[in-house]
This record gives C-alpha cells, sequence and structure tokens, in this order.
C-alpha cells in the first residue's frame, strides 16, 4: 500500500510536530533503514525516549513484515464488510 493510501498527506493533516515526526521514522523505515541516518536518528532522540524509539521501530518493522508475509504467500485476506 502507498503512503498516499494509507495516510494520506500526514504532513499537512491534523498531527502534532511529534506525531509526524513518528510517521517520518515510519515512512523511512518503509523505504530503507539506511534513511535512518544519524542526523534523523539524533532528531528522534531529541523527542521520544529510547524505550519509545524501540517501539516506532518495532511497530513499523511489524507492519512491513505482515504486509510481504501476506502477501508474498497470496493469504486471502478477509474483504471489508459492506456498511
Amino acid at each position: 500500500m502507498a503512503q498516499a493510501e494509507s495516510i494520506p498527506d500526514f504532513e499537512s493533516g491534523p498531527f502534532a510536530e511529534r506525531e509526524k515526526l513518528g510517521f517520518r521514522f515510519a515512512d523511512r523505515l518503509h523505504r530503507s533503514g539506511a534513511e535512518i541516518d544519524d542526523a534523523f536518528f539524533d532528531s528522534i532522540r531529541a523527542v521520544f525516549t529510547d524505550p519509545q524509539i524501540i517501539e516506532l521501530a518495532a511497530v513499523a518493522a511489524a507492519f512491513e513484515f505482515f504486509t510481504r508475509f501476506v502477501d508474498s504467500l497470496r493469504i486471502p485476506t478477509t474483504p471489508l464488510l459492506a456498511r
């Protein structure tokens, strides 16, 4: 799922700067762990505690894992219920 489909334009959305920084972290991790360079990591550390950074990384990585696992094995997902 592309960023635009999952979180439409979070940069201009109704999120606090701290939340946007968390989204930026997840977005960079989605593209490549190498995108979390020292300068960006320093900006994360200025706002989040070490346990919070671990949680951000774990949650973002888990969602990457689940999508790739399900898609690669062609596991059917439950369709949304019609409203």
